[in-house]
């Protein structure tokens, strides 16, 4: 049997659809941790779209991927399964099939899982988001800012109350300052923007503009990602609806580097997906 015969024979046969923690070394899938569950008809039918709608690779993702994808009918029978391996990529039956599908909507999937109850998953966004604004890290410049560069932190709009407190401070070395020095730069900036939600949105503008991945995830990014901790996790994703596609960059940033991104993943879906 071919595997889109396959895949039409038992979806219309689900009446479950269970994601499962772990990928192909998760063990058995009875044992394992159920992260989300559904089965509204709705949703069913936008989880069949979105993971069996694309282009068949021929091939298979060398990794052991996760989470996995469950399917059940009406008798809780398991029908068949698949693991997710990074940004929207499928793989259905790998055993069986060895045929990974590209999803026609990755981006979709990820925010629709999310929406779903699961979490983690923002981190697939990274890499896409940064290469479609054109942040990557150049490949034959430095990976940190270096100090003195205030052309740089003016590029990279950072607030323009901290520069003078930032220019002489390298990249990797922002990411390593003193409690009480990150605690006088968000008294400098609030007193300059009381309100929280324009100054989540200003730091997650800045964020968003650091190149990737070394500023971005070790370097000043560290720095901006100490700077939001201050400020209630609310203001923050009512900055991120408001805000331009920059600054989705930035809260997707954030979200990676938090135990819960569903909020997030929420705020950004209409940004994303029109």
């Amino acid at each position: 049997m071919l595997i889109i015969d396959w895949l039409s024979e038992v979806w219309p046969r689900t009446r479950a659809v269970r994601v499962l923690d772990g990928g192909l070394d998760g063990g058995p899938l009875a044992e394992r941790a159920v992260l989300a569950e559904t089965r509204d008809p709705a949703r069913l039918a936008r989880m069949r779209r979105l993971t069996t709608v694309g282009r068949f690779t021929g091939d298979v993702c060398r990794c052991l991927g996760g989470p996995t994808l469950a399917l059940y009918d009406a008798a809780d029978t398991l029908l068949g399964s698949a693991t997710l391996h990074g940004h929207g990529s499928v793989s259905w039956e790998r055993s069986r099939f060895a045929d990974d599908l590209e999803v026609a909507e990755p981006e979709a999937l990820t925010l629709f899982l999310a929406e779903c109850g699961v979490t983690g998953l923002l981190v697939d966004l990274l890499g896409p988001l940064v290469s479609a604004l054109g942040y990557d890290e150049p490949p034959d410049g430095p990976q940190f800012r270096p100090a003195g560069a205030s052309g740089v932190l003016a590029a990279r709009e950072v607030p323009e109350v901290l520069r003078d407190d930032l220019v002489a401070v390298a990249g990797d070395d922002a990411a390593q300052l003193p409690e009480d020095r990150v605690r006088g730069l968000a008294e400098r900036l609030t007193s300059v923007e009381p309100d929280p939600v324009a100054r989540a949105g200003a730091l997650l503008n800045w964020l968003g503009r650091l190149p990737f991945p070394t500023e971005a995830l070790w370097g000043e990014g560290v720095l901006v990602r100490r700077l939001l901790a201050a400020l209630p996790e609310g203001d923050i994703v009512v900055a991120t609806a408001s805000g331009t596609p920059v600054a989705v960059l930035g809260a997707v940033n954030w979200a990676a580097h938090q135990p819960d991104d569903r909020a997030i993943a929420a705020a950004i879906t209409p940004t994303l997906l029109g």
